[in-house]
């Protein structure tokens, strides 16, 4: 190497360095406050998953949140672990009573910790992971396609405002983008360098995969169809043979993938009594009819910690099938539907990420058709393109709408696309200074939005109409309590209705909040809804025949906060000029709110 190409190597590492620190920065002090911002409060999946990580590092007992693997729980309880200041969750009656909500708020909230600070500790290794998914991304572009090229796949995934928003949460997305990534980057490795060392570090790679989220389990399906398509480009003739080499390392991989998540589930279940995980098993298969043959196959296996692992880790991959299957409530663009909306994805994608990917990923997709690709290019695309193709399949056929960052998995693979095609332009000025533009473009974008990464959409969408758009992770998962509570003081607000969907206590922040439900009907005064809250009364309202909060289309928000918290300031004179009324019988009230509270209570009634 001259002395040209080893200040070039390192010009792009400093680059890339930069690019990094400067993800890091964005994503801490929009999680912990600066600049005059509080900062991010604890989120919905937060409250679960803080205390189940810190119980298995701490306790090695694996009976809260079996619906997910452990591993990035248990990163981020390792340093709540390591701080003997840190009050656990064992005093408490949730512990018993297996309750992972409850343990989450009693740690938070009433043991006495610092919820800020159990918050920013617990989230930092998952900042830490998010860095190294982006530094092994930039290598792997790097190689591939040119340092030149592999700063600008780097730069889009540093400024992806949905990256920066979960990936500094402890929640399991950015962790599941980092397995997927790490099984088929090592997995690619042991096909074209099948070694024994190459086998074990893919199978490994598999392995954590499958312990950071279930939806690993798609990469099994993902795995068998990549060496069917490498067989058929390496050579037709020899077809058969190599499907036969790689199948044996295919299944080799999978094995050592599984010997993994058996032998690090044994030390989580370790001291996960008996009892426990029987009630554990009990209470997470509910149906008696259809789950009594998979709850006692389930009780088989709950004797000791060696088979115990076995049987956990069984357990939720049988909950996850449930969950995905099942569904749940969902809103999109005005429809609210009980199960799902089989649109929700594609819309979702379109209007929550960065214009530039949009533009890009479609250009990548029909520059397939037109560019000529080399045998090994070839390759590539099918190694990057197939995990896209199948869990966005799978996707859409589950019912689980809640967030497009159930797409996490798939933006290494859109952006390892996104660089082949600026590889392919990298040497024509004219359109690699539109790409260069809209890298600019996307940083500039991301940085405005500070710090409301949850609540980013692109400019299809305006700022003061998200909530009309999606909810949910998407847009309120709780994040901004903090800034209500720094709202209110500001504004000398001495009473507040609050409806909050997310992981704090309003009490604990806001003690002059009254705690509100939309069943309670219309009332003047200061209210502050969840846009969560907000859309979803409007399916349940009608369904269980009480008011939802859909009196309240006809009032602007004097405010939101952070895009995902409402907040209205409706004076008695309005009401009284203009009274609310239900688009649907309203059959069932709710006594506990006084009719002072509710004015409009005996008109309804």
């Amino acid at each position: 190497m001259n002395n040209k190409n080893i200040s070039n190597t390192i010009l792009a590492w400093i680059i890339a360095g930069i690019i990094l620190l400067s993800m890091f920065l964005i994503a801490f002090f929009s999680s912990s406050g600066a600049f005059g911002d509080p900062g991010d409060s604890g989120t919905v999946d937060e409250i679960a998953h803080i205390p189940s990580g810190y119980s298995y590092d701490k306790y090695q007992d694996f009976r809260l949140n079996p619906e997910h693997p452990p591993l990035a729980k248990a990163l981020a309880g390792i340093p709540l672990t390591l701080n003997n200041e840190i009050k656990g969750i064992k005093d408490d009656w949730s512990w018993n009573g297996i309750n992972q909500w409850e343990a989450g708020w009693y740690m938070l909230y009433e043991a006495g910790n610092n919820p800020k600070q159990v918050l920013l500790m617990s989230r930092i290794p998952i900042m830490i992971l998010m860095l190294i998914l982006g530094l092994i991304l930039y290598l792997v572009a790097s190689r591939w396609y040119g340092k030149k090229v592999g700063l600008i796949v780097l730069a889009f995934y540093a400024f992806y405002p949905d990256v920066i928003a979960h990936g500094r949460l402890v929640t399991t997305d950015i962790a599941a983008a980092f397995g997927y990534l790490i099984t088929i980057l090592s997995f690619n490795n042991a096909i074209e360098k099948p070694s024994l060392r190459n086998i074990i570090i893919a199978g490994l790679s598999f392995g954590v995969a499958q312990l950071l989220k279930f939806s690993a389990f798609l990469l099994y399906g993902v795995l068998l169809l990549l060496i069917f398509v490498r067989a058929w480009i390496n050579s037709r003739k020899e077809y058969r043979n190599n499907i036969l080499s790689y199948l044996k390392i295919y299944f080799w991989v999978c094995f050592i993938s599984l010997i993994l998540v058996w032998l690090v589930y044994i030390p989580f279940v370790w001291n996960t009594p008996v009892s426990i995980e029987h009630e554990v098993i009990e209470s997470n298969l509910t149906d008696d009819s259809r789950t009594l043959i998979l709850r006692n196959f389930l009780h088989l296996f709950e004797g000791n910690p060696i088979t115990r692992a076995v049987g956990h880790y069984l357990l939720g991959i049988f909950l996850v099938i449930g969950r995905v299957g099942g569904g749940n409530a969902t809103f999109l663009m005005g429809q609210v539907a009980e199960k799902s909306i089989p649109w929700f994805f594609p819309v979702a994608w379109l209007i929550k990420t960065p214009i530039p990917i949009i533009v890009l990923t479609l250009a990548s997709v029909v520059s397939l058709f037109f560019i000529k690709k080399t045998k090994e290019e070839s390759w590539k695309i099918w190694l990057v393109s197939i995990p896209i193709i199948i869990y966005w399949a799978f996707t859409l056929k589950g019912s689980l709408n809640i967030g497009i960052r159930h797409l996490m998995p798939t933006v290494p693979f859109v952006l390892l696309l996104i660089g082949w095609l600026v590889s392919k332009i990298k040497d024509k000025k004219y359109l690699f200074g539109i790409v260069l533009v809209l890298v600019a473009f996307q940083m500039y974008h991301t940085i405005s939005y500070y710090p409301q990464y949850i609540a980013y959409f692109n400019n299809f969408v305006p700022k003061d109409q998200r909530y009309k758009y999606m909810v949910d992770s998407s847009l309120d998962w709780g994040q901004d309590m903090l800034r209500l509570k720094k709202y209110i003081d500001d504004n000398g607000i001495s009473d507040i209705k609050v409806d909050y969907f997310g992981g704090s206590v309003p009490s604990y922040y806001i003690p002059e909040a009254r705690e509100w439900h939309s069943s309670y009907g219309p009332a003047a005064g200061w209210l502050a809804v969840s846009s969560t809250f907000y859309q979803s009364s409007k399916l349940y309202g009608e369904k269980e025949g009480k008011w939802s909060y859909g009196w309240l289309d006809q009032y602007k928000p004097t405010t939101e906060i952070g895009g995902s918290i409402l907040v209205f300031n409706i004076s008695d004179e309005q009401l009284r000029d203009n009274p609310p009324t239900s688009p649907y019988p309203i059959t069932k009230i709710d006594t506990a709110i006084s009719n002072t509270a509710n004015p409009l209570f005996n008109q309804q009634k």
